[in-house]
């Protein structure tokens, strides 16, 4: 399964990390994948401190401790 802009496009506007991850687990099931995190100094007031890097069946997925999500295509 691949996530497309327009999928993207359509996501809400999340609060944080732990209410994107619940969304991609309950439109996504078990293709979706927690993986490791790592401090982000970029932009602490956008991105919140930590990146976490998931994915959905192999596709990277970035999300924010402040719910921002990026899909890496």
């Amino acid at each position: 399964m691949i996530i497309s802009r327009e999928d993207e496009a359509n996501f809400p506007d999340f609060k944080s990390v732990e209410e994107a991850r619940k969304y991609f687990i309950k439109r996504y099931g078990s293709k979706y994948n927690c993986g490791s995190s790592e401090f982000w100094e970029f932009d602490l007031e956008v991105y919140g401190g930590r990146m976490y890097w998931d994915d959905v069946d192999g596709q990277p997925v970035q999300i924010s401790e402040s719910g921002i999500v990026h899909v890496v295509y």
